[in-house]
């Protein structure tokens, strides 16, 4: 309800002509929040009753629901670290999934991703659970092979 009489105010000081463009941009960025925030807000809770029971579907569902908080937010994106799923809880088994030549090939991609990844990463907690999820996957193809970048 607040939100709603925020917009028609926002609205009417916009209609009066006193607003400039940076304040228009900004209703229509809240706007278009609250439009995505009600969208995901029924995505996650249709894909949480009909969800099938595997680790995809748990990626997918973690994926709208740090989409959901940060339309609803109203702010940067903000990521909760510990609810992101790491390589090892969602496939224990990576080791076996890929042969030795492809661990290979995967070490050296994922080794050279943390490097140049460590040196541009901004400081936020989505960039650092997208360097965790890279270090996980170097280990995980590296302890598998004697490659070395």
């Amino acid at each position: 309800m607040k939100k709603l009489i925020l917009i028609a105010l926002m609205s009417a000081y916009t209609m009066s002509g006193f607003a400039n463009d940076a304040e228009i941009k900004a209703i229509e960025t809240a706007k278009e929040n609250d439009r995505l925030c009600k969208i995901f807000i029924k995505k996650v809770d249709r894909y949480e009753s009909t969800m099938r029971d595997d680790s995809l579907a748990e990626a997918t569902l973690v994926s709208y629901k740090k989409r959901k908080s940060a339309f609803c937010d109203f702010s940067a994106v903000k990521v909760d670290v510990s609810e992101v799923k790491t390589i090892a809880q969602v496939e224990p088994k990576i080791k076996k999934l890929a042969s030795r030549k492809e661990n290979a090939r995967l070490c050296n991609i994922f080794t050279k991703k943390v490097e140049r990844y460590e040196s541009t990463m901004r400081d936020d907690s989505l960039a650092k659970a997208t360097l965790v999820s890279y270090k996980q996957r170097k280990s995980a193809y590296c302890n598998t092979t004697s490659v070395k970048s």
